[in-house]
């Protein structure tokens, strides 16, 4: 099913990206490599979007944060996160209610570089060019842009063509699918 969106979504979408794309430039002047992923990626964005951006390898978090705030960008809550006892433990930093930055303080599997393919991600550089790229949200529906919106159809119905669309390994999207199925 194609969803059309409306002048306002795509003004929504525009304002969001601005969001990220402040919150990347100090980090990227510093010599990382931020990505931000989700709905501001894919562009199915609403007004209870989050701006989530990550930095794939780790660092100091009071570098960091220092980074952030030589560029006037204030943290309000300081989150440590361990998803399952497998998985590198993340630090998150809460810009605001809608806002994080977070990073792994170890170095990331590929199986969980994998969940950032999954949601669809993207470089400065690709918002800067105004990509938009496949995902699956929260509600395990495979999103796939379109000049007018997107396309969206449910991830279970195929497994291996949806895989296969957003660039990952089936296993990969397989595992998220059973994280996400279990945390409803």
């Amino acid at each position: 099913m194609e969803v059309v969106y409306s002048e306002e979504r795509w003004k929504l979408l525009q304002k969001l990206r601005d969001k990220a794309r402040t919150l990347m430039k100090p980090l990227i002047a510093h010599g990382l490599n931020p990505i931000v992923y989700g709905s501001v990626a894919r562009g199915d964005v609403d007004e209870e979007s989050d701006v989530d951006i990550f930095i794939t390898s780790p660092v100091s978090t009071t570098m960091l944060e220092l980074y952030l705030l030589e560029a006037g960008i204030k943290i309000s809550e300081r989150i440590l996160v361990q998803a399952t006892p497998s998985y590198v433990p993340k630090a998150y930093l809460i810009i605001d209610d809608y806002t994080s930055i977070s990073l792994p303080l170890l170095r990331i599997t590929d199986e969980e570089l994998g969940f950032y393919q999954l949601a669809g991600h993207l470089t400065i550089e690709g918002l800067e060019k105004n990509l938009r790229v496949p995902g699956i949200n929260k509600e395990l529906m495979l999103i796939i842009p379109t000049e007018k919106g997107h396309i969206e159809t449910p991830v279970e119905r195929n497994i291996e063509e949806s895989a296969k669309i957003l660039k990952v390994d089936p296993r990969i999207l397989r595992n998220r699918v059973r994280v996400l199925k279990k945390r409803r």
